[in-house]
């Protein structure tokens, strides 16, 4: 019974610890810049990438990750190319 009570003890200091670390590395960074349509064509070629293997493998859930990441990044690719002609 003791050792339950310790180990929930634990559990809820390491959270604790890990809330604040999180909350104190994020208050000290600077805000993040949108990703343009660079970034969305590598996640687009990556995410391909990972379709590909997923199919050479037979391992299904793995190709259907990497195939909605692929539509996904590609449809952000084509909004940020958008955003980025209208700019011009």
């Amino acid at each position: 019974m003791k050792t339950i009570k310790k180990n929930s003890t634990r559990l809820i200091a390491g959270a604790t610890l890990g809330a604040m670390t999180l909350g104190s590395m994020t208050a000290m960074t600077p805000p993040v810049q949108a990703a343009g349509s660079r970034t969305w064509k590598k996640v687009a070629i990556g995410a391909g990438a990972v379709t590909a293997y997923g199919q050479l493998k037979g391992k299904r859930k793995t190709r259907n990750i990497g195939a909605a990441a692929t539509v996904g990044s590609y449809l952000m690719y084509r909004r940020a190319k958008k955003k980025e002609t209208r700019r011009r």
